[in-house]
């Protein structure tokens, strides 16, 4: 059976959805999506769902597969993303995995190995971040943070009180690996039984920033305050990071009556624009990835894509 899989990456706005679809036409294949947000249901306009219309029929697989309330990691995402590429070289057809989620990408095509926890671990360790963060300020956990391994504290934001309880949450959780080993880790090639082709994106940083502004803008017509607004009033309820999520948290001082609309705006797209920038970051540590030009047409880019994937 074919083992080929083609993997389209890049910052937000850069046009991997339509150039996913644009290719998906021309080989009579299917997406995979590997965005961590579109995995949940409700989250259209804030996530850049592909619409019916935009899809054109090519089918699209791995969105809308969660609830707002659940909880879903990377581990459950390479798991459903494999079950998905087999069956659609099952079909005779070459997968088409697209998506900025750098972590979800390196799972796949790195063969990410993750450490089984048992649940009763989970269960004792969730209580243990529960007890914590109830009883201590972001300084405060930042130095518990810092006092078990430090490593991984200097890489994290002391003010970002959600990132540092999730680096807590890995030490006390990965019993052999400290969250900086975890991270070295995501760059080593584990092998996998599929030969992956992948191809980055790259564009000009002042063209880039110029859509994601574009976007939003669009994003503010199409409603996305609807969408905020629902998360809004259940972020009490929640226990997601979905509720963090850039696209929807911005607008929650917006809600709460404490900022102007307008400066919510700028704020994402501020937000954006810095997402992007973590993003060109993240991917250009790929290794035996094919840069393509963002500001060729899609048909052009489709071309180079197929030319590069049957060469090699």
């Amino acid at each position: 059976m074919n083992n080929k899989v083609i993997v389209i990456v890049g910052p937000t706005a850069s046009g991997k959805s339509g150039l996913a679809i644009e290719l998906a036409k021309k080989i009579e294949s299917v997406v995979i999506s590997a965005d961590s947000m579109q995995i949940y249901k409700k989250l259209d306009v804030g996530t850049a769902k592909v619409t019916k219309e935009e899809a054109q029929g090519i089918k699209h697989e791995l969105i809308d597969i969660c609830n707002i309330e659940d909880n879903f990691d990377v581990s459950k995402y390479k798991e459903l993303c494999y079950q998905k590429i087999d069956e659609i070289l099952q079909e005779g057809k070459t997968p088409i995995v697209v998506g900025g989620t750098g972590l979800y990408i390196n799972a796949v095509v790195n063969n990410i190995k993750f450490e089984n926890v048992e649940k009763e671990k989970e269960l004792e360790v969730k209580d243990q971040l529960e007890k914590l963060s109830l009883d201590k300020t972001t300084e405060e956990l930042y130095e518990y943070l810092k006092s078990i391994d430090s490593d991984s504290a200097q890489k994290v934001d002391f003010n970002n009180r959600r990132r540092v309880l999730r680096a807590i949450e890995l030490y006390l959780l990965g019993t052999s690996k400290t969250q900086s080993e975890n991270n070295n880790s995501l760059w080593e090639d584990n092998g996998s039984k599929y030969n992956f082709s992948v191809f980055y994106i790259d564009m000009p940083r002042d063209l880039l920033y110029d859509r994601i502004n574009k976007r939003v803008d669009g994003m503010v017509e199409a409603g996305v305050l609807e969408e905020a607004k629902m998360l809004y009033d259940k972020k009490e309820k929640g226990n997601t990071t979905v509720y963090q999520a850039i696209g929807y948290k911005e607008f929650f001082d917006f809600f709460a009556g404490l900022k102007p609309l307008e400066e919510c705006v700028e704020l994402l797209k501020i937000n954006t624009r810095h997402y992007a920038k973590r993003q060109i970051t993240w991917f250009k540590k790929f290794k035996n990835k094919c840069s393509i030009d963002g500001t060729k047409s899609k048909g052009e880019l489709v071309n180079k894509i197929l030319k590069e994937f049957y060469e090699n």
